[in-house]
C-alpha cells in the first residue's frame, strides 16, 4: 500500500510539475498577418491564441528576427514557434501541427525603372536578391545555387531589404502582396511603382504551420494537438 501511495505522489507530482511549464511562442514580424505591438497581435497570432485558449497551457509570445527564433526553436525544449512552413530539411527537427493559416503566395517584387526581368530563375541570378537570414526564401534560393555576396543579399528583417530596393542596394525582394502593401505604408514610402513577378517556391497546398521543438514536454504537446483538434472543428 505504502508503495503504491508513494508512486500516486510521484506521478501527481510530475503532472503538476508539466502543467506549470511556460510555454516560449517564438515567431517573427510579419504584418499584417503577425504584428509587433504592445501585445503581438494578427491573423495568424489570433489563430495561435485560440488555439492556445483550448488548453492551460501558461505561454509568451516573443518577437525576434526569424533567425533567432529558428535557433531558439531548434536548441531549446518548449518552444513553440510560427509561421513556418514544413519542409523535407526541417521534418526531423520540429513537432509538427499544420495548419494554422491558409497558404499566402509571396513573389518577386521590383522598381519598375529596373530592367532586370523578374519571370524566372535564371533572369533572378543575373541581379542581386535581398532575403532575410535562415527564412523560407533563403532556403530556396540556396538550393536554387544562388550564392551570398553574389546574387543573394541577407538581411535580419523584410523592412530592411525594403528600405534596400528602394535605395537601389538590391534589385528585387521578395514579399506577400499584403505584407508589402502595408510595410510600405508603415514606412512612409510612397510614390514607389513597383512590378511583381514570379511566385517564389511555396506548395500552394501547404498552409502555415506551428511546430513545438525537441525536447518540449510530452504533455504539453499533447494538450496542443488535442486543442489544435478542437480549433479545427470550430473552423468547419
Amino acid at each position: 500500500m505504502k508503495k503504491f501511495l508513494l508512486i500516486a505522489l510521484l506521478l501527481l507530482s510530475f503532472t503538476a510539475l508539466s502543467s506549470e511549464v511556460e510555454l516560449k511562442v517564438v515567431t517573427e514580424n510579419w504584418p499584417p498577418f503577425i504584428k509587433k505591438g504592445k501585445e503581438v497581435s494578427g491573423e495568424v497570432t489570433k489563430n495561435i491564441r485560440e488555439i492556445l485558449s483550448y488548453t492551460d497551457i501558461k505561454y509568451s509570445i516573443s518577437i525576434y528576427p526569424w533567425a533567432r527564433s529558428l535557433h531558439l526553436a531548434t536548441t531549446t525544449p518548449n518552444i513553440l514557434i510560427y509561421s513556418i512552413y514544413r519542409t523535407e530539411q526541417r521534418e526531423a527537427k520540429f513537432n509538427w501541427i499544420c495548419p494554422i493559416y491558409k497558404s499566402i503566395p509571396v513573389h518577386a517584387y521590383k522598381l519598375a525603372s529596373n530592367i532586370i526581368d523578374i519571370n524566372s530563375l535564371e533572369s533572378l541570378r543575373k541581379g542581386v536578391v535581398g532575403v532575410m537570414r535562415g527564412d523560407h526564401s533563403y532556403s530556396y534560393f540556396i538550393q536554387e545555387g544562388f550564392l551570398v555576396g553574389a546574387n543573394l543579399d541577407l538581411s535580419s528583417n523584410e523592412e530592411i531589404n525594403l528600405r534596400k530596393l528602394v535605395s537601389g542596394r538590391v534589385d528585387v525582394i521578395i514579399q506577400a502582396k499584403e505584407s508589402l502593401i502595408y510595410r510600405l505604408d508603415s514606412l512612409g514610402i510612397k510614390d514607389v511603382d513597383m512590378i511583381s513577378g514570379m511566385e517564389i517556391g511555396h506548395d500552394k497546398n501547404i498552409g502555415h504551420c506551428m511546430a513545438l521543438s525537441l525536447g518540449t514536454n510530452t504533455d504539453i504537446i499533447k494538450k496542443i494537438r488535442k486543442g489544435f483538434e478542437q480549433w479545427k472543428k470550430q473552423q468547419q
